[in-house]
């Protein structure tokens, strides 16, 4: 299977990588050194891009032409009161989880069969105080993929959210690090690829 990786060198899109080695992958992400790190170990292939600028993202999936699955393993968080919160680490956040979102679809070379995988989140776990930006981030993405999948439906191409529980990742580092009880990456990629692989793909998955 042809299979793009989009945020390969954070903490979820490492242990995606390293659990379809063997696959034909493409890598993606900004840290070009640890992009090449990483496709050395796994036998993928590095493709650097900036996937909030649109020329970018467009000449990346030019590149890794037809795909028969994505991941879209890209994001940061900010926690911040409302009062507090800067315009600016509002529209990264939006970028970050729904312009990139929007680009993947609107660029990429899609097999027929093709499943496309994003991470939205449980909305308990988001919809605190200080995470209003975030949360606004992760439901915007979750309401773009409701109306694209009825587009792309008749493409042949599914779309994919999982819904994820805390994950142990770099994610966490400016809050302070992760919660008690959060997964190993290495478990929620084990739980979402057993997910992702079902027959039909699920639309909402939970972890």
């Amino acid at each position: 299977m042809r299979i793009l990786i989009l945020g390969a060198t954070g903490g979820l899109g490492g242990a995606l990588a390293r659990a379809l080695k063997g696959h034909d992958l493409f890598l993606s992400g900004r840290r070009a050194r640890a992009l090449g790190e990483l496709a050395k170990e796994v036998g993928g292939q590095a493709v650097p891009a900036d996937l909030a600028d649109e020329l970018e993202a467009k000449a990346l999936l030019e590149e890794v032409g037809g795909l028969d699955m994505a991941f879209h393993a890209v994001g940061h968080a900010v926690k911040a009161p409302i009062r507090e919160a800067e315009r600016e680490h509002v529209e990264n956040l939006l970028k970050t989880h729904l312009l990139t979102s929007h680009f993947l679809l609107k660029y990429a070379h899609f097999r027929p069969g093709a499943r496309v995988v994003f991470f939205g989140a449980y909305p308990r776990y988001v919809q605190v105080p200080g995470f209003a930006p975030y949360a606004s981030a992760k439901g915007a993405l979750e309401w773009y993929l409701e109306a694209a999948r009825k587009e792309l439906r008749r493409e042949g191409i599914r779309l994919v959210l999982v819904r994820l529980p805390a994950v142990a990742t770099g994610l966490w580092a400016p809050l302070g690090g992760p919660p008690k009880g959060a997964l190993s990456p290495e478990e929620a990629v084990r739980r979402v690829l057993e997910g992702v692989f079902q027959e039909p793909p699920p639309e909402v998955l939970e972890v």
